[in-house]
């Protein structure tokens, strides 16, 4: 039976956003060439269409898509140096164990999030990081293709939602690459990936999925060719891991849900702001910030605090200390620095706190108190206010068999969350908080690392996203009729239909319009993903269409 045009089994497509960085030296940066796309924005847009069209939309009802929005004057993927060039060559990373050798790993995230502030928001989706190969600690290639996880406590992602993906270059994978060898005489790689089941695996792990065994699973831990033609096949999602997909991606930040004929905007959105990390090497990891998020959850009308640490807490530490401040109104009330003195916060900055919580980290135990200001004078909260250890677990995926054990779920940084009811604050959608936070080292009143002399500016608004309609269903060798809004007036535009190109136009003095797309005839039969992109760019207005048999 026919479904309405852009749902999934009665219930809506769900749009998760991507938020790519591309690591300058790679093969997608340097000399992008893949499958007749020579733009490096294009190559990386194929990494999450792939998997959406061969994977996700028809099994789980999900579509990954640009994180790129049109409220920003950058439009393009950004591009990152390589933070750690003493091995391997440019582009690639340290990746055997992102536990014991996560240093770059995490400097890496952290300066997709930065170039993502730069340019617009930093915070929307999945951060994802186009690398080149990962390498160990002698500089030898390794089988390792990727590494994807979540924040999680208690063994699932949590609410606030923190997902991240580091994958290798698949200029290595693709079968289109008429050369596909390891660099340095290591011959060629086994197998090709035309459906980028790589990023697609790692997107799984940052959704919430472990790994599970069974050579056409999705999510096993290695890359499989099941029928024997040299290229990767196993792409099965069953029923459970489903629910959790879909589950999970309702936290995404700036996720949309697409009934038929229309858009219900994100209830979740969050604003990450970045610190300087590393500043001094008397700081200790775990009390180093590497970044603060505020996100606002309009269905559970909380909001979340999120201190992420460059690394995880000793298990002994004695009472390393964490503190969120919160200014709702300007600095016009709150506490004055003397208020914080006497709770045990010395050196800060910050003026004109509304809500002030610690939390008190003893190994992995976290306690905490939190306190409104009122007429200047700080009230203790009962209620109304959790804290959470969370932990960013990644897994890894291998293209071949390690010589050694192989890795499953590993911790690599600590996050401090904050967690309160949204009538503390009252912030709404499309308004902001200024934040500040802070660590301070065990037994210590004074400040080990902060964000920047005086916290920042966290403004909570919905991604400005492009969007497209289908009009009908079709069959193969049909058009159908898709309405475009939100691009760029006049922009020169194409369009396609999962990977493949099948329509080059322009949009109309609004920025929008209805385009005919002809479908080909050897299209299968089931949902598809539409992407309509600016030429040159990496923002897209993306849907789906549904394909039916041919009459």
């Amino acid at each position: 039976a026919s479904q309405a045009t852009g749902t999934w089994m009665g219930q809506n497509t769900l749009h998760v956003p991507t938020s790519w960085c591309v690591v300058r030296g790679s093969q997608a940066e340097a000399a992008p060439n893949v499958a007749g796309d020579t733009a490096t924005d294009d190559v990386v847009w194929r990494r999450h269409e792939r998997p959406t069209d061969f994977i996700y939309v028809n099994q789980a009802g999900i579509t990954f898509r640009s994180a790129i929005n049109n409220a920003w004057t950058v439009l393009d993927f950004p591009r990152l140096n390589d933070p750690d060039t003493t091995l391997g060559v440019q582009g690639d990373m340290r990746g055997e164990n992102v536990n014991t050798n996560g240093v770059e790993f995490n400097t890496l995230i952290n300066n997709c999030d930065t170039e993502y502030n730069n340019i617009g928001r930093a915070g929307i989706g999945i951060t994802m990081v186009n690398a080149n190969l990962f390498h160990d600690g002698a500089g030898n290639y390794i089988g390792t293709v990727g590494w994807g996880g979540c924040a999680q406590s208690g063994g699932a992602c949590v609410s606030p939602f923190d997902g991240r993906v580091v994958v290798v270059d698949n200029h290595y994978l693709h079968p289109s690459v008429p050369v596909r060898t390891w660099p340095n005489g290591g011959g060629p790689f086994p197998v090709t990936d035309s459906m980028d089941v790589d990023a697609g695996h790692e997107m799984g792990h940052s959704l919430s999925l472990p790994h599970r065994a069974g050579s056409t699973n999705l999510m096993n831990a290695i890359l499989t060719d099941n029928d024997g033609n040299g290229d990767i096949d196993n792409t099965g999602l069953n029923a459970a891991e489903v629910t959790a997909l879909r589950a999970n991606a309702l936290n995404v930040p700036g996720l949309e849900q697409d009934p038929e004929g229309k858009i219900v905007p994100a209830s979740v959105v969050a604003h990450r702001i970045p610190d300087q990390v590393r500043e001094s090497k008397e700081v200790p990891a775990y009390l180093d910030l590497a970044s603060v998020r505020v996100t606002l959850d309009e269905r559970k009308k909380e909001v979340g605090i999120t201190s992420q640490l460059f690394g995880l807490l000793p298990k002994k530490t004695a009472q390393a200390t964490y503190w969120f401040l919160v200014d709702t109104d300007g600095a016009q009330t709150g506490a004055k620095p003397e208020a914080l003195r006497q709770l045990g916060l010395a050196g800060a900055r910050f003026a004109g706190a509304d809500l002030v919580a610690r939390a008190t980290a003893r190994g992995t135990r976290i306690t905490g108190d939190a306190w409104s200001v009122r007429d200047g004078a700080l009230v203790r909260l009962t209620s109304g206010f959790r804290f959470d250890l969370q932990t960013l677990i990644m897994y890894p995926l291998y293209v071949t068999r390690p010589h050694g054990p192989m890795l499953d779920g590993v911790p690599v940084h600590n996050l401090i969350g904050l967690t309160f009811a949204n009538e503390l604050t009252r912030v709404q959608m499309g308004g902001s908080l200024r934040v500040q936070a802070a660590t301070a080292a065990p037994g210590r009143r004074a400040i080990a690392d902060q964000l920047g002399e005086d916290g920042g500016k966290f403004t909570l608004e919905r991604p400005s996203f492009p969007h497209c309609f289908p009009q009908s269903d079709v069959r193969p060798g049909e058009r159908v009729q898709v309405r475009l809004e939100g691009l760029k007036p006049g922009a020169v535009i194409h369009g396609l239909l999962g990977p493949r190109l099948i329509y080059r136009g322009e949009t109309d003095r609004d920025g929008g319009g209805t385009i005919a797309l002809e479908i080909p005839k050897d299209t299968t039969v089931g949902l598809h993903l539409i992407t309509v992109g600016i030429d040159k760019t990496a923002l897209t207005a993306d849907c789906v269409v549904n394909i039916l048999k041919q009459r």
